[in-house]
């Protein structure tokens, strides 16, 4: 999927900018900070109904997400500490834009849109839980369709693409359908991901 494909072309590019940051002192703990820090004002922005700066953050944010791995290369201080920072304020992160978007659907009165996206939410969590889980349990796994990366850009897309509406599209603006659209298919394959892991660790730990 994403990350397998375009990780190592990504790494290519962020190490010279890791290295210029890792240089002035700033380190990956700073970057994961800043990351969620930029996530909670696309949170702000989504749920008062400003998309465009909302999606641009929100790409913003994950470009922070890939750098701190890389500026923890650059300074040589990769830690297991580190790596369970990142995990968890990557879930906060997370949970944040998804309250900036159901608030943004509570205030569209469209409740549709708010279970949408509480279900999106908790499939979200579970895919990062069943990995963990089957990881703690020493089973490799990082199987399935909707992985982080896929839902950050799918989510970005989304915000972008309902925030550069045109005006003379009234309906397709008040019903948020396409941000709709994008957490209807979050809030399935996220599940379908999560029951993918799910299955497969429990193969592989039947298989031992």
């Amino acid at each position: 999927m994403f990350e397998a494909k375009f990780r190592a072309k990504i790494s290519a590019v962020l190490l010279p900018i890791a290295q210029g940051l890792a240089s002035v002192g700033i380190t990956a703990n700073m970057i994961t900070l800043l990351g969620l820090l930029v996530n909670l004002v696309a949170a702000f922005y989504l749920a008062t109904n400003r998309l465009v700066p909302a999606g641009l953050l929100i790409l913003l944010a994950a470009s922070f997400d890939m750098m701190d791995g890389a500026v923890a290369r650059a300074r040589m201080t990769t830690n297991s500490s580190g790596a369970l920072l990142d995990s968890v304020i990557d879930r906060y992160s997370e949970a944040f834009v998804f309250l900036g978007a159901l608030i943004y659907f509570y205030r569209l009165s469209n409740f549709s849109g708010v279970i949408l996206v509480f279900a999106a939410m908790i499939g979200s969590i579970l895919v990062s839980y069943v990995r963990a889980r089957a990881e703690g349990l020493q089973i490799e796994c990082k199987v399935g369709l909707m992985q982080r990366p896929e839902r950050i850009i799918l989510l970005a897309l989304g915000v972008l693409v309902q925030g550069l509406i045109p005006a003379k599209f009234a309906a397709l603006q008040s019903s948020a359908l396409i941000l709709l659209s994008v957490f209807a298919i979050l809030a399935v394959t996220s599940h379908i991901t999560a029951v993918h892991r799910l299955i497969f660790s429990c193969r592989q730990l039947s298989n031992r």
